[in-house]
């Protein structure tokens, strides 16, 4: 037997015979002191059920995930140099165009020998070089701060320039307009010879279908007879 048994061994052997010496003169070996019960006061308390015990996952709403936002929708690239950019103000602009008049439309008109057919052709040398009138020329007469509303389709494979012209109208403006209500070029020039796309920045689509707008023809200065004629070229 170890050392370190011995004195755990003598121990208990001394222990047995005092019990057994105990036992033999009528004695009973001491109660061992009684665990102590609950008290009173906590003995009657009603326990609480236990579905009124809040749990962290019970009491504590899991944080929702939020929804991402929709998408914006895409708009368009302009096609041409645009100075205005206020939605309102371009909002405003094609509703005013698709309640204004129609230009009346002349085939092969450019061609015509008349003083503002020639105007147009004049001009297109210098802003629409080797390009040919494409569609018919729109014509009318413009009261100051009227305006006049055509269409023109611009294809895939071609670059284009829209030319105007007026003898009388000192500052004749020209939007391109997409529905519901984007702009995708103006003329920048406050004179009788507004272009959209001219040299040597064409309009030149990238889309790969053919896209129909509206162009408004705007008289913001002086009265008189307008006219203005869409060239395109192959690119």
């Amino acid at each position: 037997m170890t050392k370190t048994a011995r004195p755990f061994f003598s121990l208990s052997i001394s222990g047995f015979a005092a019990l057994v010496a105990a036992a033999a003169c009528g004695g009973k070996p001491a109660e061992a002191p009684a665990t102590p019960g609950p008290s009173a006061s906590s003995a009657e308390a009603p326990s609480a059920p236990a579905s009124a015990v809040a749990t962290p996952a019970a009491s504590a709403a899991s944080p929702s995930t939020p929804e991402p936002p929709p998408p914006a929708p895409s708009v368009p690239a302009p096609l041409a140099s645009v100075i205005a950019t206020d939605p309102t103000t371009i909002q405003k602009l094609f509703d005013d165009t698709s309640h204004a008049s129609s230009a009346a439309l002349k085939a092969k008109g450019a061609a015509a020998d008349d003083p503002i057919a020639k105007g147009v052709r004049e001009l297109a040398k210098k802003v629409a070089p080797e390009m040919e009138a494409d569609g018919p020329l729109a014509t009318g007469k413009l009261k100051e701060k009227q305006g006049l509303q055509t269409e023109v389709t611009l294809a895939p494979g071609k670059c284009y320039t829209i030319v105007g012209f007026s003898k009388k109208v000192k500052d004749l403006d020209l939007y391109l307009l997409l529905a519901p209500g984007i702009l995708s070029g103006q003329d920048t020039t406050d004179d009788n010879a507004p272009v959209i796309g001219g040299a040597p920045q064409p309009m030149c689509p990238v889309a790969t279908t053919p896209v129909t707008y509206k162009l408004a023809i705007v008289s913001d200065q002086g009265a008189g007879e307008v006219a203005v004629q869409l060239y395109s070229k192959s690119k």
